[in-house]
């Protein structure tokens, strides 16, 4: 045998093995397919790939067989060989298309964290200084206390030391300015005041000769002669502040020189005395030389009423107990201030009974029309009675122009109740209903009628059925009777009975 014809031999074997060989691969590949379970989508695309993969394999075989076989016989590549074993047949199985899944997003949910603390840095101390003083209160002569002129009198602060530094004897309270009434200007501590504790300091003053208003500044001075005081810069002084006003002791009781003894409020709430100057709720102020509708400077104190800033706003003092005299009158002369056009006022006397029943006494209208109102009350139906006198002012018109005055309101032309008897006159034996308030009295005191003596007894028109006195669940209709306030004792202790005429009716309460 040639050596070419053992070549071609060799090259048929060659192409006969690789033709077996692809025919049983394209044989068992789809039997496996077809008898594996896919379980997933990546198995399908893997036994895709897999299929795809043998089917490519196949067709290169058949390519490389033909080739071989065109080199063997020396013919154009482009024919294949029609000696070639007809292409195996093969089922594929197409590969089973599974919908991509659709992805979903959903976004995770937002956890709030909580916030971080920022550390704050605690602010410096910072350390008083070394001299500061703190007002606590005025404990004598409170500001605008009414004084007569010429009157002498220690006026008193309690000041707290809020300093770092302690206050000894070489401290010292100094005047600062305004009206030093006649004090002296610098006044030792003579004492140690420790940082948070207070002190009285005190100094004796004169009210000026000539009726006005004065204020005087007071402060601290340290050992090296710098002056200190209150406020945030230990800088402010602390004050004395007074009125002096012309009192005239003629009279029985002076409702200027006792305003600040009474109890102020007006409709809107209560005041101080004296208050300040066009305040909206209302004050009241004294004023040493007024001038009135009139057009008249007076040179006589007159008090400044104003009420509540409204319409029908009203303002009242209560003035302390004053016992009224036999022959005592309240006079005034009463009006509008200058320069108060829609001024439409009504004034009020009244007076409250100790029991605390309050009684009307008169009352007067007045209108800026440059005429003043003279009021001149009897108060001979109270004599030897101890009553609380209330001033009042109601608002009728204009409310900025309610500048009510009474000038010069007093109790004058009295005189004390008259000195017990021993045993009571033969006029007032003779009216029965002293007779029965004293055996009323008697028997409630167990005492002899003889004991209790008679002081004073005055004819009355009472306004109601309880003779005015009224007791707590007592119904009082509004009547007018005429009848007796009869003023009696029994030792020291003084009473008064309200009766009828006839004496059938008595009422009686210890003063």
């Amino acid at each position: 045998m040639d050596k070419k014809m053992f070549k071609n031999k060799i090259l048929k074997l060659s192409l006969s093995t690789l033709l077996l060989s692809c025919l049983s691969l394209s044989a068992c590949l789809p039997s496996s397919l077809a008898n594996r379970q896919i379980a997933e989508p990546g198995a399908i695309y893997t036994s895709a790939a897999s299929t795809v993969s043998a089917y490519m394999t196949l067709s290169a075989g058949e390519t490389a067989v033909a080739q071989l076989t065109q080199i063997a016989q020396g013919t154009p590549a482009a024919i294949p060989s029609t000696e070639a074993s007809p292409a195996p047949t093969s089922t594929l199985l197409a590969p089973t298309v599974t919908p991509t899944p659709t992805t979903i997003f959903i976004p995770p949910t937002a956890t709030r964290l909580p916030p971080t603390a920022t550390p704050v840095t605690p602010p410096t101390a910072v350390p008083p200084p070394c001299v500061w003083a703190q007002f606590v209160k005025d404990v004598t002569i409170p500001d605008g206390t009414i004084l007569a002129p010429g009157t002498r009198f220690t006026k008193v602060w309690r000041i707290r030391n809020i300093g770092a530094c302690a206050w000894g004897p070489n401290y010292s309270l100094v005047f600062a300015g305004g009206d030093r009434m006649q004090s002296y200007n610098n006044v030792p501590l003579y004492q140690t005041v420790y940082p948070g504790q207070s002190v009285d300091l005190s100094v004796d003053l004169v009210a000026p000769s000539t009726p006005s208003h004065y204020r005087g500044y007071w402060m601290l001075r340290d050992p090296y002669g710098a002056n200190f005081g209150i406020g945030a810069r230990a800088d402010k002084p602390f004050w004395v502040d007074i009125q002096v006003v012309t009192t005239n002791t003629g009279y029985a009781f002076d409702f200027v020189a006792n305003v600040c003894a009474a109890s102020w409020r007006s409709s809107a709430r209560d005041l101080s005395c004296p208050g300040g100057a066009n305040s909206q709720y209302g004050f009241v102020e004294v004023l040493n030389r007024p001038v009135l509708e009139t057009g008249k400077h007076e040179n006589e104190p007159a008090l400044w009423t104003h009420p509540e800033y409204a319409r029908d706003g009203w303002i009242t003092g209560i003035y302390p107990p004053y016992r009224v005299g036999t022959g005592d009158h309240f006079m005034a002369d009463l009006g509008c201030l200058e320069e108060s056009p829609g001024c439409d006022i009504t004034f009020h006397l009244n007076y409250q009974a100790p029991n605390g029943t309050v009684h009307s006494i008169s009352s007067w209208h007045e209108v800026y029309d440059g005429a003043l109102t003279r009021a001149d009350v009897d108060l001979s139906s109270l004599a030897g009675k101890s009553v609380r006198f209330i001033l009042s002012v109601t608002n009728n018109g204009k409310p900025s122009a309610a500048n009510a005055f009474w000038l010069v309101p007093s109790i004058r032309q009295g005189s004390p109740p008259s000195p017990p008897s021993p045993t009571p006159t033969t006029q007032w034996s003779d009216i029965a209903a002293v007779q029965a308030a004293r055996q009323a009295i008697a028997q409630a005191r167990g005492v002899n009628i003889g004991q209790v003596i008679p002081l004073n007894v005055a004819s009355v028109e009472w306004e109601d059925t309880c003779l005015e006195v009224h007791q707590p669940g007592q119904v009082c209709a509004p009547a007018i009777i005429p009848g007796y306030r009869i003023i009696l004792r029994i030792g020291e202790q003084l009473y008064e009975a309200h009766t009828n005429q006839p004496g059938d009716i008595v009422f009686w309460f210890e003063l």
